[in-house]
């Protein structure tokens, strides 16, 4: 290889590492986004449940520094499913998703709310091209619902929240995210498909 190949390949690189540089997040700048995800969502004292959840979330991030930022955000979800529940022994309830075997059995609507505090870092694949991480915690309110709309349970309090994902920043702020996110409530637990899109200011 001679010098001047060995120079190009040196000022290619160094190049590369600069555009990279500059195109993450730079302190004092926010990212505000929208973002739609559906999944599953687990009770720890019901089986087979796995129902089906419909989430949608508004973000506002902050960068302090170089691709590391404070997220601020709030998160609305409900069932897409009925849970067909069953509660002869009130400790011991059993819901299945759209179960209508039982006579004896009643629909369960789920709704909540997660206000959201978490930490995010975003790494640069290539120019446009991002892999992000969040993870943080959550203040959550939750409620479960039957036929005639009588609350049979119902909980707050805090939990884990966490995302990973991809993200294409186009050159005129438009961002475009894809991310697996989890969130801790209580008994329940949420794994979801999310798809977003933010603007950076």
């Amino acid at each position: 290889m001679n010098k001047k190949t060995l120079l190009s390949l040196i000022v290619v690189s160094a190049l590369s590492l600069f555009v990279t540089a500059e195109e993450l997040p730079q302190p004092g700048t926010f990212n505000a986004g929208l973002q739609v995800s559906s999944g599953n969502i687990d009770h720890d004292s019901f089986g087979n449940d796995k129902d089906g959840v419909a989430q949608v979330m508004l973000y506002v991030d902050y960068y302090f520094k170089p691709g590391w930022a404070v997220e601020v955000g709030l998160n609305k979800g409900s069932n897409v499913q009925d849970w067909i529940c069953e509660n002869d022994d009130a400790d011991e309830d059993y819901c299945v998703s759209d179960d209508e075997s039982n006579p004896d059995s009643f629909k369960s609507d789920l709704d909540y709310t997660n206000f959201i505090v978490a930490v995010r870092f975003d790494t640069a694949l290539t120019e446009h091209n991002f892999i992000y991480g969040k993870l943080g915690a959550q203040y959550f309110d939750y409620e479960m619902t039957n036929n005639n709309n009588n609350v049979f349970e119902e909980d707050s309090g805090t939990g884990i929240y966490s995302e990973l994902g991809w993200k294409y920043q186009w050159s005129n702020n438009v961002n475009l995210n894809v991310g697996y996110q989890h969130i801790a409530m209580s008994n329940l637990t949420t794994s979801s498909l999310a798809i977003g899109i933010g603007y950076r200011f």
